[in-house]
């Protein structure tokens, strides 16, 4: 089942997504509200993750050892989280890391930059536009690297 405006309608979407999806919903179910904003790590490359839930975000950067450039960082929000936002995003981390940028950082007090998600789907497709250099939207404000 996909959501609304996702782009894969009609195809399945990646393992990476589903892990991704796997992983926030059971920390979800799992610890319940006590899971609220905390963040694990999942790896840009396959989804997986080291299954443990960090404080805060800089915890979890800091304990990638030395590797966080590889991983994107989620917060567990009181919704769930489906394989096609899962897949967004991946996507969106993956085509900023492509395009240069390190968001995490183990030195920074809150853990590195983050991009700022996006509410609706067309200003999503336009951050993520604006990170491969297709267009850059005046209201949209990229972090700088």
């Amino acid at each position: 089942m996909h959501d609304l405006n996702c782009p894969k309608t009609g195809e399945p979407h990646s393992d990476a997504a589903k892990r991704v999806a796997d992983t926030y919903n059971l920390h979800r179910a799992a610890i319940g509200d006590d899971a609220i904003g905390q963040w694990f790590a999942v790896r840009l490359q396959d989804g997986d993750s080291d299954g443990e839930l960090y404080a805060t975000r800089r915890d979890a950067v800091r304990h990638q050892h030395h590797n966080e450039q590889w991983y994107a960082f989620v917060c567990i929000a009181p919704c769930s989280m489906s394989a096609c936002e899962a897949a967004s995003f991946l996507a969106t981390n993956r085509t900023a890391y492509d395009a240069g940028m390190r968001l995490a950082d183990p030195d920074h007090r809150a853990g590195g930059r983050e991009l700022i998600p996006r509410v609706t789907v067309e200003d999503q497709r336009a951050q993520v536009g604006a990170l491969l250099g297709r267009c850059a939207p005046s209201n949209l404000i990229l972090p700088r690297a």
